[in-house]
């Protein structure tokens, strides 16, 4: 691992510490995990209803399982349904964010 993707490793790692929040993650599969992610609540607007969604960055290494569409996250006792999963391919450095829609 070149030392460029150690230090964004630290810095997602030092991200997800400072500003992540505790979120209980349920995975499709079964199953459930309590990790640390960073919320932005209300991202997007979009055309359709509900019409708006959030967004999570958590670290990879964190989920029990890679993350899918269908997943749920449960946030401050409000559940939360993943649609769509951005980074999981593209991120070498283990930082995924996932779209989430209120359940």
């Amino acid at each position: 691992m070149s030392s460029w993707e150690t230090a964004i490793r630290g810095l997602n790692a030092a991200v997800v510490d400072t500003f992540g929040h505790e979120v209980l993650y349920l995975p499709s599969a079964g199953g459930q995990a309590s990790i640390r992610g960073v919320l932005e609540a209300t991202r997007e607007t979009e055309d359709t209803a509900p019409g708006v969604y959030a967004i999570l960055f958590v670290r990879l290494a964190d989920l029990p399982v890679p993350p899918q569409r269908g997943d749920q996250v449960e946030i401050s006792g409000a559940t939360y349904k993943v649609f769509k999963v951005f980074g999981i391919e593209a991120d070498e450095q283990g930082g995924v964010t996932l779209a989430l829609r209120v359940d």
